[in-house]
């Protein structure tokens, strides 16, 4: 990628390397249980020879897990290999970010656009597949004019990591050429996802990967994970003095906003738009999905991408003409970067004050959680590692079987045991119903599973404004567990439940 004209050659790369120390900074700091562990549960399986969609319940697109296997193989178990794959591309999406921003604007508007896409993609880091796709669709816009082929194989690769972002940016990137281009475009994109997606598939089988694939996430995902938009605020909120108010309000009430703000900076960037070339379509296409990628679950998980097309966008409306009606929307964009800046900024500053210790396990590889949170979760493991000898199986479920919120996989992945069942994924809708339990006890009954470990913190069971935060009345499992295995130790709110003979 050559750096924009009129910059120094070695600008980019120096981005490049300081959205590395952005990113990296933190990178060894906190875990999350339902998310990491389900991404290195899938690389796990898959590394073992399993096949998702087919073996194991799996809904998101196979590029991820298929490279997280590949590291597994290469480095064997870690928390870290992946954070890796984050840090790098969250500096490449960042830097691409300013390279597209440079295209329409001057260097101290691109600049902006970078800072905030640098510590939108940041936090929260976690090994969700949308870095990767982004950093492919951000790379596909960069090329859509003058290498429209390139463009598609870049489209067909973001497929592989994330269906809905693709699917913009070739609807966009189409509309924007409406000529052979598109035609050419269209048809690397198809064989590239094609190429990808027909091993796995096939393996899997055509039915089965649909159904996860597709119809779970436009059905059934959207009724159990979908949380309102927000609008007002119940966080903390301490006026007893400055500081007292930067110290504990100004960060959840940044965030809180974060979403507003990314809503206004986006109707105003697509305000101020001023042609209909091939690339302002296509971001603009692409930007509108990324909307529609917040929407769906409207909370800190799902802004960065939303974020940085918005700071693309209100750099250009910085580098356009400012006079007239246009003066509203690019003031609206120049407010949307200064929050997207100074929030990513503030929240740095906390997640890198955050007082942490080494996770002393083996898999951990040094990555550092809370203490009162690493004293538990090792002396949880340890536990279940002395009653269980390798290659037995452990099941790890939460506090009740009828309402489902999240899970902890990852504490297969730290004791190093693997799930009896095809379910790593603690899903609302598929883990609560009864056939789902049904198959769970007769796999907890087939293998014997010697120990389960229930996590019974709140959040597994958190009543969310949706399907998922109600119950849905079916305990089978909780009766078998009560029928089947007694407590032997309770660590936290791990609760250790050994098979009764």
């Amino acid at each position: 990628m050559p750096p924009p004209r009129s910059d120094p050659r070695w600008l980019l790369p120096a981005l490049v390397a300081a959205g590395l120390v952005v990113s990296g900074a933190t990178a060894l700091k906190d875990i999350q249980p339902n998310d990491e562990g389900l991404m290195l549960r899938a690389a796990t399986r898959i590394a073992a020879g399993e096949v998702p969609y087919r073996d194991f319940w799996w809904f998101y697109p196979p590029g991820q897990p298929y490279l997280l296997a590949l590291l597994h193989d290469v480095f064997g178990p870690s928390l870290v290999v992946w954070r890796a794959v984050r840090v790098l591309a969250d500096a490449t999406v960042a830097a691409l970010a300013y390279a597209l921003a440079r295209r329409r604007a001057g260097r101290a508007p691109a600049l902006a656009a970078w800072l905030v896409a640098a510590c939108a993609m940041a936090w929260p880091s976690g090994p969700h597949p949308f870095p990767v796709a982004l950093a492919c669709a951000l790379g596909a816009l960069l090329a859509l004019e003058s290498r429209p082929a390139l463009a598609g194989v870049l489209a067909g690769l973001c497929a592989a990591w994330r269906i809905e972002f693709a699917v913009f940016l070739v609807a966009g990137a189409a509309a924007g050429l409406a000529d052979r281009r598109a035609l050419r475009l269209l048809a690397a994109a198809a064989f590239t996802a094609l190429a990808l997606y027909a091993p796995v598939v096939a393996a899997a089988g055509l039915r089965p990967a649909w159904n996860l694939l597709v119809d779970y996430p436009l059905t059934d995902f959207r009724d159990y994970q979908a949380l309102p938009f927000p609008l007002r605020y119940d966080g903390p909120l301490n006026t007893s003095s400055l500081r007292g108010f930067a110290e504990d309000s100004l960060e959840p009430l940044l965030l809180f906003h974060l979403p507003l703000v990314l809503v206004a900076g986006l109707a105003a960037g697509l305000a101020s738009l001023r042609d209909r070339r091939p690339l302002t379509v296509a971001t603009a296409v692409l930007a509108v999905g990324m909307l529609g990628y917040l929407l769906v679950r409207a909370d800190a998980f799902h802004t960065a991408p939303l974020a940085v097309l918005v700071a693309i966008l209100g750099a250009w409306a910085l580098g356009g003409p400012r006079a007239g009606w246009r003066i509203v929307p690019v003031a609206v964009c120049a407010v949307a970067l200064a929050y997207g800046a100074v929030e990513g900024l503030d929240r740095r500053r906390l997640v890198v004050r955050e007082a942490t210790v080494p996770l002393a396990l083996p898999v951990a590889d040094g990555v550092r959680v809370p203490p009162r949170q690493a004293t538990e979760l090792e002396a949880a493991v340890r536990a279940v590692q002395r009653l269980v000898p390798p290659g037995r199986p452990v099941y790890v479920t939460g506090r009740r079987a009828d309402l489902v919120t999240s899970g902890h996989p990852l504490f297969d992945v730290l004791a190093g045991r693997p799930n009896p069942t095809r379910y790593d994924i603690a899903a609302p809708g598929v883990v609560t119903s009864a056939p789902v339990q049904r198959e769970i006890v007769a796999a907890l009954e087939r293998t014997r599973t010697p120990v389960v470990v229930r996590w019974t913190a709140p959040v597994t069971a958190a009543h969310e404004p949706n399907a998922a935060g109600r119950s849905s009345g079916v305990r089978l499992l909780d009766a078998y567990l009560a029928r089947r295995y007694a407590p032997a130790r309770r660590v936290g709110a791990f609760v250790l439940l050994t098979r009764r003979p």
